[in-house]
């Protein structure tokens, strides 16, 4: 009866053990679970701010960006018609021409988000690849688009300034409504065969060829990070 007794107290011990252990297991493999879907929703959620950056982004390059390089391109072929057609300008036309023709464009894009990635660890994004592709963007492509882009403002500005002292006057304007600004005029009569000017003209051309082609860089590389997000969200 003894060796019988202890049998099955053996028998249920092992059983308790069993239990306990498969209990164990089974509470790690939950907790395992738990993390995996926290990393997940953290993955999704920085996704998606990043996909809403890239969407803002865009919308401000059409909505703002564009109107500007357009309205310099605009100023830069008036000008231009009027010196290949040989015709005379009056002051008015060339003042409006000429400034929309001096508009520049300074490119950003907002890094904002790839920052927080970049504190919290890169890591979280599981696919290696878009991990890779996003780096790529944040660090490397679009801060040398936007560099290429900008620098020309900073390089040509002081020499565009020194010309444009050459052909260029500021008086003040009293209005009949009391409003008084200082409005630049010109202080050479043929100006469009002045080579200060043409000088002007061709580094302005020079931005905006420079604008519409990193431009279009920039907008190249986000759309293709906003496909491969939106598919990497898909899954």
């Amino acid at each position: 009866m003894g060796k019988n007794t202890s049998g099955k107290y053996l028998k249920y011990a092992i059983g308790e053990i069993v239990l306990v252990v498969i209990g164990i297991l089974i509470a790690l493999q939950i907790n395992n679970w738990n993390q995996e879907r926290k990393i997940k929703q953290k993955e999704t959620i920085v996704l998606k701010e990043l996909l809403t950056s890239i969407n803002s982004d865009l919308t401000a390059y059409k909505t703002h960006t564009d109107p500007s390089i357009e309205r310099k391109a605009n100023g830069i072929d008036s000008l231009i018609a009027y010196i290949f057609d040989k015709k005379e300008i009056k002051n008015s036309n060339f003042n409006n021409f000429y400034t929309n023709m001096s508009q520049d464009v300074f490119m950003r894009f907002d890094d904002g988000p790839f920052e927080d990635l970049k504190s919290s660890g890169l890591d979280v994004i599981s696919n290696d690849s878009l991990r890779t592709v996003i780096n790529n963007t944040y660090t490397v492509k679009l801060p040398l688009f936007q560099h290429l882009a900008n620098r020309l403002n900073d390089e040509s500005k002081p020499e565009i300034s020194k010309l444009e002292s050459k052909f260029l006057k500021l008086i003040p304007v009293l209005h009949d409504d009391g409003r008084k600004h200082l409005h630049f005029d010109l202080k050479i009569d043929d100006i469009l065969n002045n080579q200060d000017f043409l000088l002007v003209l061709y580094n302005q051309q020079k931005k905006y060829d420079e604008y519409k082609f990193q431009l279009k860089e920039i907008r190249t590389t986000l759309n293709q990070l906003k496909t491969d997000i939106e598919k990497e969200l898909e899954k």
